[in-house]
């Protein structure tokens, strides 16, 4: 089987003054729905050492907690996670490896090709409708789940990304390269028990 690089978002664990690197386990199901072995990315990894050593087929960007960038302020930002996804991306793109970015995913990549993202409402913790634009994709425009507070109008999409799907107000929900094998999805498919079909038809599509 195939590896699957997934990288993971920081947690401070005060009681026991640690932070950790932390991955839901539902990418471990996932992950071998689509038919590849996971290997979690730790944080203080050297990216050149993962691509040379690990030799991943795909990348995934996973998500939570948010991008420096956006809100110094928040509690939930890593700037090595920031630093270390970055380099990763950019050694993926050296390397011509796909690479799929899940909401907080998506959003790095929208800001690493030049593109912006602002605040969004009703977009966290609830259910909405896609619509499934580019139907090279998918042809079923459904219900999706949603945790992200921060969401990509059509003028902050980077000059490069191409939008394939879109929510009812019209914030991008997923986009891919128009050159390069890089996408990004808004919700959370790890989150869909059992694994939703069209998912990992979509992701197939953008990885393989």
């Amino acid at each position: 089987m195939k590896i699957l690089a997934i990288s993971q978002r920081v947690e401070r664990i005060a009681k026991h003054q640690e932070q950790r690197d932390c991955l839901d386990q539902r990418w471990a199901y996932l992950s071998h729905n689509l038919g590849f072995i996971p290997v979690p990315l730790p944080n203080l990894s050297a990216p050149e050492d993962i691509i040379s050593t690990v030799r991943p087929a795909a990348i995934l960007l996973s998500g939570g907690g948010t991008l420096t960038k956006l809100d110094p302020t928040a509690t939930d930002t890593s700037p090595v996670r920031d630093k270390f996804e970055e380099e990763l991306l950019r050694l993926a793109i050296k390397n011509n490896i796909p690479v799929l970015g899940v909401c907080r995913g998506m959003q790095l990549i929208n800001m690493f090709f030049g593109g912006g993202l602002s605040k969004v409402s009703e977009h966290v913790a609830c259910r909405h409708p896609v619509e499934f634009i580019d139907q090279n994709i998918s042809l079923n425009s459904r219900e999706v789940n949603s945790f992200h507070n921060w969401g990509i109008k059509k003028s902050q999409l980077a000059d490069t990304l191409s939008p394939f799907a879109i929510s009812q107000d019209k914030t991008i929900e997923g986009f891919k390269h128009k050159e390069l094998p890089v996408a990004g999805i808004m919700w959370h498919p790890e989150r869909e028990q059992p694994n939703n079909e069209e998912d990992l038809r979509i992701i197939k599509n953008l990885l393989l």
